[in-house]
């Protein structure tokens, strides 16, 4: 596994890190799923080990492979004994950084529970090692475990941040002379995409490179419109002079040109087993990127929804449901 930091196999077929899905795919022969950003295949062996398949992991099928994931294939009858994967692993990339075994539960099937996991981590890649308690049904067959090899985000970001941190920049300066901002009060509070590490220098650069791979629609909320927002709030707001609109919660932002396809969701889901919330989705499907929740019947989530629906462009989707 001397080239893990370079890229991963599949057989005999090595995959650079940095190569997107799609040329991951057309290089493996294989198809990938557009939707999730997935794709998986058969596979018999890798680094040594036998397996059954492997799954590659990408934020969407233009951006890179981050994660390959193999189902080990079973090696004796019984439970699987970690250290059947574990130690040549340790041999190869020394003790794992992070080591946890739990007992099984009589209460489930084996094959559902992970007996034991293992993580030899660098500033470049991740390796997961997952034991299951036994036989696992998969796709392709049974297994009894995984290993996983993940890139590092950081990494990955680098050939698309700066077209992400230029959009950025050019809603600072369309937020410096609005037409016009509304303003909605929330029932709940909300964070931003990728906050839950807080606001260090650390944590802000793997926000941005998170965002610039997975949601690259989603923007930074410029100082002078966060100014008017708090976290129980958000803003809808138009610039005539740059033919642009926008959704802004005091973190994330996106903008939309006059005229551009663009689908709006509202959601209200009643109350039953729960007590129901509405949701405001903003995105080129619907579904986000940018969204806001707030109780069910918000007039808040309404009140936006029907002003949106009558941006040009726009086409607004009602959805109701049960909590249930």
């Amino acid at each position: 596994m001397h080239d893990v930091q370079k890229g991963f196999r599949i057989g005999d077929q090595f995959v650079s890190w940095g190569t997107t899905l799609a040329e991951a795919c057309r290089l493996l022969g294989i198809e990938p799923d557009h939707k999730r950003g997935k794709a998986s295949l058969p596979c018999a062996n890798t680094y040594g080990f036998a397996v059954v398949s492997a799954e590659l992991d990408a934020p969407a099928t233009d951006r890179p492979v981050m994660t390959v994931t193999f189902e080990l294939a079973p090696y004796r009858t019984g439970t699987p004994e970690p250290e059947i994967w574990a130690t040549p692993l340790s041999e190869r990339l020394g003790p794992p950084d992070k080591v946890s075994r739990s007992e099984i539960s009589s209460d489930i099937p084996p094959g559902n529970a992970v007996q034991f996991n293992a993580h030899w981590t660098s500033s470049e890649t991740d390796i997961g090692l997952s034991v299951y308690g036994g036989l696992r049904k998969v796709d392709d067959g049974f297994s009894v475990g995984r290993l996983s090899l993940s890139w590092s985000t950081r990494l990955a970001a680098r050939p698309y941040i700066d077209e992400w941190r230029a959009r950025v920049k050019r809603l600072v300066t369309i937020a410096e002379r609005l037409s016009a901002l509304w303003t909605f009060k929330l029932d709940w509070p909300h964070s931003g995409y990728w906050m839950f590490r807080g606001h260090s220098p650390e944590a802000l650069a793997e926000r941005e490179a998170r965002i610039s791979l997975y949601e690259p629609e989603l923007l930074d909320t410029p100082a002078s419109i966060a100014a008017k927002l708090d976290p129980q709030s958000f803003a809808i707001w138009r610039s005539d002079d740059h033919g642009i609109w926008g959704a802004s919660t005091l973190w994330d932002s996106v903008m939309v040109e006059f005229g551009q396809p663009t689908k709006v969701t509202w959601v209200e889901i009643k109350p039953a087993k729960g007590g129901g919330w509405a949701e405001l989705q903003v995105g080129p499907k619907g579904d986000g990127p940018w969204h806001v929740q707030s109780h069910h019947g918000s007039p808040a989530i309404r009140n936006a929804a029907q002003m949106l629906a009558k941006f040009p462009g726009v086409r607004l989707e009602q959805q109701e449901g049960y909590d249930c």
